[in-house]
């Protein structure tokens, strides 16, 4: 005897062969679906087959809008220079390379930076410093970007990617 199973949504599976002296499988029942077109798809309403639109396939990940919201916020997160934890949203970003700029006019520049635990002193060396790590920072957050990109280019991107690699 042939019997048609369904999962357990009652959406049809398939069928298969069983003596018909022994026990029904359990998710089944020997009467047949109905005769399918198209993207439909058969399901058991525990008295009776209907038919049902398949459902839509969920539509891929935008990877490259994903990755380049990810890269924001982790080139934005803030990240620690010598000891002094830097703000790194893109005004931050913008003061410190002023203040880098007018540093490289005069040696003897000075300022009061305000950090994320306060204000701190930095010599106009230490404004360099600090602008060229926050510099290489965003610029690994970059460079992890257009390593995801490349799995996405190649078909290897995962979601658990996204997460990864990321400076800190």
């Amino acid at each position: 005897m042939i019997v048609y199973l369904w999962d357990e949504s009652g959406i049809y599976l398939g069928s298969r062969e069983v003596d018909e002296y022994g026990s029904m499988p359990e998710r089944s029942t020997p009467t047949p679906p109905p005769k399918l077109t198209g993207s439909q798809v058969a399901r058991w309403t525990g008295s009776g087959w209907e038919k049902l639109a398949a459902p839509e396939p969920a539509p891929a990940p935008d990877w490259p809008a994903l990755i380049a919201a990810r890269r924001r916020l982790a080139e934005t997160s803030g990240t620690t220079v010598a000891g002094v934890q830097v703000n790194t949203e893109r005004d931050s970003q913008a003061l410190l390379t002023s203040a880098a700029f007018a540093a490289t006019l005069d040696p003897a520049y000075h300022i009061k930076w305000k950090a994320a635990t306060g204000f701190v002193d930095l010599t106009g060396e230490q404004i360099l410093g600090i602008a060229s790590q926050v510099r290489a920072f965003v610029q690994a957050c970059f460079n992890r970007e257009a390593e995801l990109l490349g799995f996405v280019a190649d078909g290897t991107i995962t979601a658990e990617m996204l997460e990864e690699g990321w400076p800190s």
